[in-house]
């Protein structure tokens, strides 16, 4: 079972271009507050690689951790994750996608984020109608817990950039 999500937001900041393009690249920094992630860290190296992992708990599936890895591009007007495919150990995956740029604005700066995120859950094929059913409660219920956690995005990350921010006012 494969299910995507897509987030888009944009935060005004009180600081300047340069500092906000640097947040937006420090992966562990922009994200230090989405508590949805678990084992954030960037591998460093050419490219650098971001993994985490999204601790689902779905009552019909129960705790899940779906890994995934990205790649980091930096681009000139921020930063780019592109992510990359897995062979996960567990009952599934997730592939976190992403572009964060930063533009002047006034004072400070606009930065315009779009995140994607596609779970893919193995499951078995249903073979009568209570597998079907079953399964067909299993998709809702991962889409519910999707959209939670992308519905989450924007405000962990603008928690982490007032961190920031608050050096610049």
């Amino acid at each position: 079972m494969d299910l995507t999500h897509e987030v888009s937001f944009v935060l005004d900041l009180e600081m300047p271009p340069e500092p906000a393009r640097a947040f937006v690249r420090d992966v562990p920094r922009s994200l230090s507050q989405a508590t949805f992630l678990a084992d954030l860290q960037v591998i460093h190296g050419d490219p650098d690689i971001v993994t985490a992992t999204l601790p689902v708990n779905a009552a019909l599936f129960g705790q899940r951790e779906l890994p995934f890895r990205s790649e980091l591009t930096v681009t000139d007007d921020g930063a780019r994750l592109t992510g990359l495919p897995i062979t996960p150990t567990g009952p599934g995956w997730a592939e976190v996608s992403g572009d964060a740029r930063v533009t002047p604005s006034g004072d400070g700066c606009r930065v315009a984020y779009a995140f994607r995120i596609a779970i893919h859950l193995a499951l078995p094929a249903p073979e009568k109608w209570g597998g079907r059913a079953l399964l067909s409660m299993i998709e809702f219920t991962a889409r519910n817990v999707l959209q939670g956690v992308m519905a989450s995005f924007p405000e962990a990350v603008r928690a982490a950039a007032r961190e920031v921010e608050a050096a610049w006012v």
